[in-house]
């Protein structure tokens, strides 16, 4: 389960970073406080996504594994 826990780490990291870099764009050009606060629960709703899609193709993945070597 390493291998797959670091995949997910990975993309997940990946995301946050790129999002990171859109809100200091947003501060740093003096957005308004609304358009900051859409951003931030955009990515709410897209990193929760994301997390779910990626636990569930990885636990397929995985399971798909364990019953392969049985």
């Amino acid at each position: 389960m390493g291998k797959m826990y670091e995949c997910y780490e990975v993309v997940l990291s990946f995301t946050n970073v790129e999002h990171t870099h859109n809100f200091y764009r947003l501060v740093k050009y003096g957005t308004l406080i609304d358009e900051m606060k859409n951003c931030i629960y955009t990515f709410i709703k897209y990193y929760d996504t994301l997390k779910n899609h990626l636990f569930n193709e990885y636990k397929t993945i995985f399971t798909g594994r364990v019953k392969n070597t049985q």
